[in-house]
């Protein structure tokens, strides 16, 4: 019996040595892009507070920031400061290793990996940019129809978009769910586009939703503080 349980012991141990190690280690952006000269100086920004979180120089094309976040940022990662930056990418970032590689030092031809919110972060905006896109063409068709005049069409049409809208509301709230226990569930409703077309019921829907980790997250009281502004009524 004895011999059992040490047998028992050993994997929790193990599972508890790599909880700590994750809780106590920091992230790391290593990058590679090219067409980046060398001395080049590399910005990591937080998002939310439009603040230099780290810098780091390229060197013989790469460049390596490393540093440790409280919890999960929504970053951007810039080349150069002032007028002459350029942005090179989006990074929902924590305290993890995640790659940087572009063909050029263009914000389109720059991937990330590494990073599962990051990844899981960026799905949901592909999905949220097709239904933006359609109810764009709806919309171009709607004022196309008012200026014939055609009522009857155009009306079909406003509810094409209402609908599309929804179905943007619908997507949200889904993913909010989904990883509700993730930095992802509790960031998404304030890096969304939707505006004023959440309303405060909205807001408040979705961070009952979150885990209390994530509810008492910087993420989760800005969840609230939309609410509290009576955002769409």
């Amino acid at each position: 019996m004895k011999l059992t349980i040490l047998f028992l012991a050993l994997p929790l141990s193990g599972l508890t040595m790599r909880a700590q190690a994750q809780a106590t280690a920091g992230y790391e952006v290593a990058g590679q892009i090219n067409g980046l000269p060398d001395g080049t100086h590399i910005y990591l920004i937080d998002g939310s507070q439009r603040k230099r979180i780290d810098s780091a120089t390229v060197q013989q094309g790469k460049f390596v920031l490393r540093g440790k976040l409280a919890e999960p940022v929504h970053t951007y990662l810039y080349a150069g400061r002032g007028q002459g930056s350029t942005k090179l990418a989006d990074i929902l970032l924590d305290n993890q290793r995640v790659q940087v590689k572009g063909t050029q030092p263009v914000y389109s031809s720059v991937a990330v990996s590494g990073s599962d919110i990051d990844q899981q972060w960026k799905e949901w905006i592909r999905e949220d940019a097709g239904l933006a896109e359609q109810r764009a063409g709806v919309g171009k068709s709607y004022r196309a129809r008012l200026a014939q005049p055609d009522t009857t069409g155009a009306g079909l049409l406003k509810q094409q978009q209402t609908q599309l809208q929804q179905a943007r509301i619908t997507l949200l709230k889904g993913y909010v769910r989904r990883y509700h226990d993730t930095a992802v569930g509790a960031a998404l409703p304030t890096l969304c586009t939707l505006g004023a077309a959440l309303t405060a019921a909205d807001y408040r829907e979705m961070y009952a939703s979150l885990t209390p980790r994530w509810q008492q997250s910087a993420f989760g009281h800005e969840l609230l503080t939309q609410a509290g502004k009576g955002v769409g009524k």
